[in-house]
């Protein structure tokens, strides 16, 4: 069996791009840390204040995503 419809959906929206705002690089939100001021660093500019996104995609509003929008 596929896996659950939300699973599916947070692991889309895990695939967009998003530029640290240590270093300006790109990476996928999936590989990323949400700061206090709503700033995503990466593994090498984050500090210890900061959620991975496997922590703060479980608080997310799912039926507010662009990708749940799309599948409607």
């Amino acid at each position: 069996m596929g896996s659950a419809p939300n699973e599916d959906v947070l692991n889309e929206f895990g695939k967009r791009i998003q530029r640290c705002y240590g270093c300006f690089i790109a990476y996928h939100l999936r590989d990323m840390y949400l700061g206090d001021d709503v700033t995503f660093f990466c593994e090498h500019c984050k500090d210890e204040s900061m959620f991975h996104f496997a922590d703060f995609s479980k608080l997310l509003d799912i039926s507010k995503l662009k990708e749940v929008a799309e599948r409607e």
